[in-house]
């Protein structure tokens, strides 16, 4: 099987429409670059130019196979472009190298994707190729249903990897599952106008990962309330964005979510109930909105439409996808990490990659490898990670963004990246013990010390397949 394994530069196209879509007014190309050849007579990104002055590729297998890929919309699609439209072109382009292997897209939504991938479990009518997250990707390997894709962790590729965590969480025993293609650092947002307005700026740093303290977090907060900006919410009606709420209050007053080896929860005790305390009085003070009744995108979408101060949902992924409607409203928005007592956090991080499922003939399963290796390896390996909005997980990748002074942000976070919870047993379920916890404790319902105690022995149950 031939692999892909050299570094690619990221096509000019690609990064001018991230630096555009970010607000970024000034930006640096490659001098060698003509950018008159990208960009069209509406001072938008012609995406168009490049595909024409693809070179000619060389058929890399004559393996004749059909194979189908089920991917949730994380690829970043060109304005004004259909759902799927990258996905399918991305298909259109492997086809080149492998013209006998036809790829059949299909793009699942965010609520009932899950439900519908467990359908084909139950029904035995599975696609080939998944891209999703180690969370959902290694339940499926539990259940069986996946192939071990080990073959494609050469040395040279584990070496490549840009952290340990990365490896540990494609992994399950001694096989690995999931075959990782970019990664991102979670984090919040604030409306910098709001900032600005109540001197609250003047306590941030804004250099390097901007990392910061609970104190400071808090005088933010009291500075927005007292100036009669509507606060964020700590939103909880679902399992939506809750990695967000988890940063926020395990890193709040340092209360891991788990012990160091991963063998149980620990979100408990004195720390944990202080941590949930404080929150529930902000909200009773308004420094933070009850969000009982609020889900992760909806928070979001108060936060573009100028409603709410900031979010505790936010992505580089979010930033680009929203950078039309926060300009339309003339939002700038300052993104930081989530705050910790001792200015260091513990960040939960998003993983995309592929999984391939199990099947009897050796031909598809050929071809989802290739399809696969093709896509995180490949010549444009380095646009599909940038329309991810995330980061390589390979460190001879560099720097795929080119400096975006943005991106740089999200870049220097990667050393606060914390253990990888979501490949273990139970973690879905975990998932609505957590966000019950939290609405529990903010609607007065359960004290704070009884809710989280009741969310580790619940959640420890699950963990061990109770």
């Amino acid at each position: 099987m031939r692999r892909f394994w050299k570094k690619t530069a990221v096509w000019v196209t690609i990064v001018g429409m991230l630096l555009t879509g970010c607000g970024k007014k000034e930006t640096e190309l490659d001098p060698e670059i003509d950018v008159a050849d990208v960009i069209d007579e509406t001072g938008q990104p012609d995406t168009e130019a490049p595909a024409e002055e693809l070179p000619p590729v060389e058929m890399l297998s004559d393996l004749e196979a059909e194979i189908t890929w089920w991917t949730y919309p994380v690829f970043v699609q060109d304005e004004g472009a259909e759902a799927g439209a990258y996905e399918r072109a991305l298909a259109d382009r492997f086809s080149q190298y492998y013209p006998n292997i036809k790829v059949n897209v299909e793009v699942l939504d965010y609520e009932s994707g899950p439900a519908r991938v467990e359908e084909a479990i139950a029904n035995n009518a599975l696609p080939d190729i998944l891209f999703d997250e180690p969370g959902r990707i290694s339940g499926y390997a539990r259940k069986g249903v996946l192939s071990d894709l080990s073959g494609l962790f050469t040395e040279e590729r584990k070496n490549d990897l840009a952290s340990p965590g990365v490896l540990s969480a494609c992994q399950m025993g001694e096989s690995y599952y999931m075959y990782p293609l970019s990664m991102v650092n979670y984090v919040m947002a604030f409306n910098k106008g709001m900032l600005e307005t109540t001197g609250a700026i003047d306590l941030l740093d804004r250099e390097g990962a901007r990392t910061w303290d609970t104190d400071t977090f808090a005088q933010v907060l009291e500075r927005l309330n007292n100036s009669g900006f509507r606060a964020g919410a700590v939103f909880c009606s679902g399992v939506g964005g809750d990695y967000a709420t988890r940063s926020f209050l395990t890193n709040l007053y340092d209360a891991p979510l788990m012990n160091e080896d991963m063998s149980a929860y620990a979100f408990q005790g004195d720390v944990a109930a202080n941590t949930l305390g404080k929150v529930k009085e902000w909200v009773d003070a308004g420094w933070l909105l009850n969000g009982s009744g609020e889900t992760g995108a909806g928070s979001v979408e108060d936060f573009v439409n100028g409603e709410t101060s900031f979010t505790l949902l936010w992505s580089l992924p979010q930033a680009i996808s929203n950078s039309a409607a926060l300009a339309e409203k003339g939002i700038e928005v300052v993104e930081m990490p989530y705050p910790s007592q001792d200015g260091a956090p513990s960040l939960e991080y998003f993983i995309n990659g592929f999984c391939a499922f199990k099947t009897e003939e050796e031909s598809r399963k050929q071809a989802a490898e290739y399809f696969i290796d093709f896509v995180c390896n490949g010549p444009e390996a380095a646009e599909h990670i940038v329309r991810t909005g995330a980061f390589p997980v390979r460190k001879s990748l560099g720097d795929v963004y080119q400096g975006n002074e943005q991106a740089l942000f999200y870049e220097a976070l990667t050393p606060y990246s914390g253990p990888y919870y979501g490949k273990g047993q139970g973690f879905e379920t975990m998932r609505v013990y957590w966000y019950r916890m939290i609405s529990q404790v903010l609607n007065g319902e359960t004290a704070a010390g009884d809710a989280s105690d009741t969310f580790v022995e619940n959640a420890n149950e699950a963990l061990k397949g109770q």
